[in-house]
């Protein structure tokens, strides 16, 4: 991307949001100590870019290139934000300086990138600060530890609880142990060996919520947490609520060790998507929905899902749709731009993967490669490719949606246009799609915006000329970064 392009896309934001900040330098009525908030929120939440030198589009009565002031306005203001960063603890690696893009002579942007931190809460002068869509949130001691929890800073599923040996002596416990080729030595010492019981503060030999999960017939009964899996299905596309909810039979409520669950879950919502559902119009509705797409995205909801909540999984049978909501953020390093691309960190919950792997015909693929093979299933029929919300959309919770809809051929136009050129407008999908008809484009890219495919970016003077669509899930970063081959 050329500086031109570049500078064009600033200007075209038209306002901040949970991912993207304008700061611009003219007084120390800006606040260093707002700056740092931001900073400070970004990387708790899900990272993001603070644009030095730029008045914010929602305040500004500016335009164009008039809303540019550059770093030189303040540059004392600017080394002074560089000098103070340190505050922040633990300190944010490489963070500082800024890319500083050239404007015109004597003229400077900073384009400050801001990581999602995954080994923990960053702080400023003692205090939590988390993103919000617009701003940013301090945090109580209440929310910081329910928030670590959520991200996975917390691990619940090595957490040690009050729950008998004997109970985790079952055909899972069997199965594990002979596969591992274990001796037949009492369970209490092949937990503890293998890390899945430890010595309590008081001196007691206790297992971990992990050993409960992998092995007790009914974990959901003897955790003070939830664990169970909730399947609905629902008439039509929508879950409608007047005197009688629009359920299609009883939900189903799957409990039993993680791997039976996944099983279990799996086999039964392929079972009724087999049976599909009698529509309004009297016609059976069929699922075109793969096999290994709905299996992928159970098990990735069962593994890394928040133990340490009282939520269980919901997956969602639609007409149109499946939607497999799981308790948690995306934790560490993962984002809805990223997940399947880049490889995370670490597991939230690493203690039950690791031995889940060891169980005969382990539901779970290597990191990366669940979510990779649900977007070829999908692609291989031609449906949409998954589609994955999580905060600010849904609170503590990521949700996937696999949508039983053959993808147009026009959706494979705009989305390799979009993985270039970042936007797209109405006229620009017409020479792409060999159109003129300005209404046609306007339905279908409304369609995708209710579907959850694009975001619609709605200037602030609300011009539909200036309308512009992007991928929902796009990193701030990818429209504000230059291309260096160029």
């Amino acid at each position: 991307m050329t500086n031109d392009q570049l500078i064009k896309n600033i200007l075209l934001e038209p306002s901040e949001s949970r991912t993207l900040e304008f700061k611009r330098l003219g007084s120390r009525n800006e606040g260093i100590d707002k700056a740092l908030q931001s900073i400070v929120a970004m990387a708790n939440t899900d990272g993001g870019m603070i644009i030095l030198g730029v008045d914010d589009p929602q305040k500004s009565r500016l335009k164009g290139t008039d809303k540019i002031f550059g770093i030189e306005e303040n540059i004392e203001l600017y080394d002074e934000l560089g000098r103070t960063i340190t505050k922040i603890y633990p300190p944010i690696s490489e963070i500082w300086p800024p890319t500083l893009i050239d404007v015109e002579p004597g003229k400077r942007i900073g384009l400050l990138f801001v990581p999602k931190v995954g080994d923990g809460f960053r702080y400023y002068e003692n205090h939590v600060w988390v993103r919000l869509e617009r701003g940013n949130k301090m945090l109580n001691p209440q929310d910081i530890i329910h928030l670590a929890y959520v991200k996975g800073f917390s691990r619940a599923d090595k957490e040690l609880v009050e729950v008998g040996f004997n109970l985790l002596e079952t055909e899972s416990y069997e199965a594990w142990r002979k596969k591992r080729g274990l001796g037949e030595n009492p369970i209490e010492l092949i937990l503890e060996k293998t890390g899945l019981a430890k010595q309590s503060e008081g001196k007691k030999l206790l297992p971990t919520r992990a050993a409960v999960l992998l092995f007790a017939e009914f974990p959901n009964d003897l955790l003070d947490t939830k664990s169970s899996i909730r399947v609905f299905q629902y008439a039509g596309n929508l879950e409608v609520v007047k005197e009688t909810i629009n359920l299609v039979g009883t939900p189903k409520n799957i409990n039993g060790p993680v791997a039976k669950q996944i099983t279990d879950a799996h086999e039964h919502v392929l079972g009724l998507l087999r049976s599909g559902m009698r529509i309004p119009s009297g016609f059976k509705t069929t699922y075109s929905i793969p096999e290994r797409a709905v299996k992928e995205a159970i098990t990735n909801a069962v593994i890394h899902r928040d133990y340490h909540t009282k939520r269980d999984i919901e997956i969602r049978i639609f007409e149109d749709r499946i939607e497999i909501e799981s308790p948690g953020l995306l934790p560490f390093n993962i984002t809805p731009s990223n997940i399947g691309i880049e490889r995370s960190h670490q597991y939230r919950n690493d203690l039950l993967v690791k031995h889940l792997r060891e169980f005969p015909d382990p539901p779970n693929l290597d990191q990366n490669e669940g979510v990779r093979a649900m977007r070829q299933s999908m692609r291989t029929l031609n449906l949409y490719p998954p589609i994955f919300y999580t905060y600010p959309h849904l609170q503590d919770a990521v949700r996937v949606v696999l949508f039983n809809e053959k993808a147009p051929s026009e959706w494979d136009k705009v989305s390799d246009y979009l993985v270039k050129n970042k936007y797209i407008t109405n006229s620009e999908a017409r020479k792409i799609l060999y159109t003129e008809d300005t209404v046609k484009v306007s339905k279908i890219f409304h369609r995708w915006v209710e579907q959850g495919l694009l975001t619609k970016i709605t200037p602030r003077t609300g011009a539909k000329r200036n309308v512009r669509y992007r991928l929902p899930a796009v990193d701030e970063k990818m429209l504000f970064t230059q291309d260096k081959s160029k």
